[in-house]
């Protein structure tokens, strides 16, 4: 699900099945009942009075009775740390809030997930089982530098009808979309050469990781503003998953559909991410309104391009994806110098 940041609401596409193991919802969290009993309630007053002095005489001769903590379920340890506002946005993996944590006023994204939805789980070399896209962004979390460009999660609740996720919102951003609606729908080979750049040193990065993002597009990319110019910031891991090199699928989550999806009927992580890369410059490049059966129309019509971004948006968008160049020699392309 695309997170949107500003006042343009955008629908998400709907989730097809995944040709992968998915396991049964395991709950992290238990919320126990109360067990104590009204016992003044359920008797006569004279017995209720009689209960009531030998509380008394058992504080007198024993000391202080203390009384057992009560445990919070997660709904209510959400509730208290977190105060959910407005609606940003819903699609077919949820809905999405604004909200700020109660302690600091920190702005945060809080994402509901319907455990309808299917979702995917991972399961550890321990056996522990817990969200896919929770697993994904713990690794990031664990092995990622301070300022990396995908987004952190800060907080996470399995409840019995659904998962909240709460997320790291920067402040100001839009995304990418809505700036290039905003900059008059389309940007100069010079701003976006600036944005490629970003997009694919946090490309390389998961790759590295091994972790396959599977829904780059421009509606999952941020654009954080600030004095030192812009940051892109990579959202919504929602479809994303654990990665091995030459690892191929055969089911398609997401938006830009790779070719040899449908020539082969699969795909692999380098390649497909390659692909929609170029998707995201050319939705940069013109009205953002790419499709995998627009792009020969577009190819004849890029006139006004610079022949190195010419040459960089065919070796994205070749094909055949064993002819596509790979992230890192992209990222050292003549058009990216």
């Amino acid at each position: 699900m695309g997170i949107i940041f500003g006042n343009h609401i955008k629908s998400v596409e709907e989730d097809p099945q995944e040709n992968c193991r998915r396991l049964d919802s395991t709950p992290c969290y238990n919320e126990f009942p109360s067990t104590s009993v009204n016992n003044e309630s359920r008797n006569g007053p004279e017995a209720a009075q009689s209960q009531r002095s030998a509380k008394k005489k058992a504080v007198a001769d024993d000391g202080p009775v203390r009384r057992k903590k009560r445990t919070l379920g997660p709904s209510a340890m959400f509730e208290a740390k977190y105060q959910q506002q407005e609606g940003l946005g819903e699609g077919g993996f949820g809905f999405v809030f604004a909200g700020y944590r109660k302690a600091d006023d920190l702005d945060v994204v809080i994402k509901h997930i319907p455990k309808d939805q299917q979702i995917l789980y991972h399961e550890d070399d321990t056996g522990k089982q817990i969200p896919m896209e929770v697993a994904v962004m713990m690794k990031l979390a664990a092995e990622s530098e301070r300022h990396s460009a995908h987004i952190d999660l800060l907080d996470w609740y399995d409840l019995d009808q659904e998962l909240i996720l709460v997320l790291e919102r920067p402040m100001p951003a839009v995304d990418l979309l809505e700036y290039i609606i905003d900059k008059g729908g389309r940007l100069k080979e010079k701003e976006a050469k600036i944005i490629m750049r970003q997009l694919l040193d946090a490309a390389i990065d998961l790759q590295q990781k091994h972790i396959f993002h599977r829904h780059i597009k421009v509606e999952n990319l941020l654009i954080q503003t600030g004095k030192d110019g812009i940051r892109v910031r990579v959202i919504d891991f929602g479809v994303s998953c654990f990665t091995k090199e030459g690892e191929a699928y055969d089911t398609f989550y997401g938006t830009h559909i790779p070719p040899e999806w449908y020539s082969r009927e699969e795909y692999e992580a380098g390649p497909s991410t390659v692909y929609q890369v170029g998707a995201v410059l050319v939705d940069m490049l013109q009205n953002p309104s790419f499709r995998a059966d627009m792009f020969y129309l577009f190819k004849r019509t890029k006139w006004w391009l610079s022949e190195n971004c010419k040459d960089f948006l065919n070796a994205c968008l070749h094909k055949d994806p064993d002819q596509r160049l790979t992230l890192e020699q992209l990222r050292n392309h003549l058009w990216m110098r």
